[in-house]
Formats: C-alpha cells, structure tokens, sequence
C-alpha cells in the first residue's frame, strides 16, 4: 500500500509571516471566499494537474494557493494522489535570493492526462508539456506561471477568454519545426521564409532577422470577439537593456521575477512605462512577481 508523503515542510508552514488580515491562513481550516464557486476535490486536483500541463512546472505553493485556496492538508492529498499516478514529479529549486523551495512538474503521463482535461474544460486546441530543461531555469518557470496567470486575470476583467497558453518552448518547437521542413524540401533562404512565416502566424515581431519569443503567449478572445494575443515576459537581473526595450518595444507585457529585476526593467526603459499599452491591448506594467 502507498504511504502518503510526509508533510512537505514548505506547505506546512504556508501560513506563516502572513500580514494579520489574511485569516486562517495559518491552519489547515480556511473559509472560501463565497464569491468563488465551490470545487470538488477531485475537480481541484484535475486543475493541478490542468496547470502543470500547461506551464510544466509550478511552484508547489503557487498550487497550495491557487487550486488549494490555501489549503495545506487539501494540497497534499492532491500531490500525494498525482504522485501515485504518475502524473507529477517534485523538484528542488532556488530563488533569486538563494532559498530553496519545491517545484511540482508534469511527468509525459501528466501531460497526457492534462491534454485530456483541457478539452474537457473547453479548450482543445491547449498542448501540454512534460519535464524541464535545466534545473536553473525552474525559478524563472515558476515566475512565467504567475506573470501568465496576472495577464489572465486582466484579460478576463476586461471580458475576454482564454483560448491556450504556449509557453517559449512550444513556440520555440512550432518555429524550428516549420523552418526545419523547408529546409529539407528547399534552400536555406526558403527556410528563412518559412520561419518568418511562422513567426508571423503565432504573432511574434521579428527585429533584426531575429524572431523575439516571450516566455508565455495568452491567446484570447476579447469582449468584441476578436482574436488577440498577449506576449508576456518575466525578465531577471541578468536581461541586457537591449533586449528589454525590443521586448518593450514589441508590446511584450513585461515583469520581473525579484525587485532587483523590477528596477532593472525600469532603468532600461527609462524609468518605467506605466500607464502605456501593449500585450493585445492590455495594460503594461513593470509588475514584480517574487519567490
């Protein structure tokens, strides 16, 4: 028989440093919010396992928060119950302070199975993604997962929907898939055409002969009907202001995954950029998303 894991430290004490008003936080007891609709258990693991499909990786508290409503003991029958299905992976991260933190990602059964609940949720044309790339970038992934869910949020208060998301590597596959076939079927410059084309039909800006990719893509539906697209991007201390302001410049929505990088994005750009438009028509902001 399975054993359940022990307590993730890290979910345990979840509820600790929080400000005063943030009740029952601390306990394994929270009142919902009786705005939010209530959601079954297994509809609350479902959109677990929905998230790590999408983004591959998320912080493990991100999960506590978002499909748990703050819930430690609900979060770990939910990780425990993916876990012995094989649908989900623990890792350990840092943050751009050095502290360590765990990061649930999806395994390919996961992915698989995060497809699968996508349709069933209404959005069929939504890839799922497996695994990681280095253990490095998992702080920056992390970061993508609350700056894509921030352009959500905004995107739907203003009446749109959803559509997918496609993180950089799925772009990366579409543009390096399309380029490849050309290349095997033509010359190099029908490959460089191809590539151009692709970009042009995932709305990605090209600057320079070279394709700008953001961390995330939201594909959404405005309140007018129409199909738009917000690029977001989560830059880190180490951004070159070049790249910063081709990004800015391309309507990327821009964040920062530390306040260091928050000032960095803001001294690049000249002091910051607020209040101006970008993203598919969604507010830009230099917002700071920190572990």
């Amino acid at each position: 028989m399975s054993r359940m894991p022990d307590r993730d430290p890290e979910v345990r004490d979840e509820g600790r440093d929080r400000r005063p008003d943030d009740r029952g936080r601390s306990g394994h007891r929270r009142e919902y919010d009786a705005e939010k609709p209530r959601r079954s258990f297994d509809e609350r693991l479902d959109g677990l396992v929905r998230d790590l499909g999408a983004f591959r990786a998320v912080a493990l508290k991100d999960l506590v928060e978002r499909q748990f409503d703050g819930h430690p003991f609900a979060a770990r029958r939910g990780l425990a119950r993916a876990e012995r299905r094989g649908w989900v992976e623990r890792r350990t991260a840092r943050g751009p302070k050095g502290g360590k933190f765990t990061v649930v990602v999806a395994t390919p059964a996961g992915a698989a199975r995060a497809e699968a609940l996508w349709r069933k949720a209404g959005r069929p044309q939504q890839r799922a993604l497996s695994g990681t790339v280095r253990p490095a970038e998992l702080a920056h992934d992390v970061a993508v997962y609350r700056a894509a869910h921030a352009a959500e949020a905004r995107i739907e208060a203003a009446g749109g929907r959803v559509v997918r998301v496609r993180i950089d590597a799925e772009l990366k596959g579409v543009l390096a898939a399309r380029g490849e076939q050309a290349r095997r079927s033509g010359s190099r410059a029908a490959a460089d055409a191809a590539h151009r084309e692709a970009a042009d039909s995932l709305g990605l800006p090209v600057e320079g002969g070279k394709v700008l990719v953001p961390d995330a893509q939201v594909e959404y539906v405005d309140a007018a009907g129409r199909t738009r697209r917000c690029n977001v991007e989560v830059a880190s201390t180490h951004y070159r202001a070049s790249a910063i302001r081709a990004k800015a410049r391309a309507g990327f929505a821009m964040y920062a995954s530390s306040a260091r990088a928050a000032a960095t994005v803001r001294r690049a750009l000249g002091g910051g950029s607020r209040g101006s438009r970008g993203g598919g028509g969604m507010r830009r902001e230099q917002e700071v998303i920190e572990l």
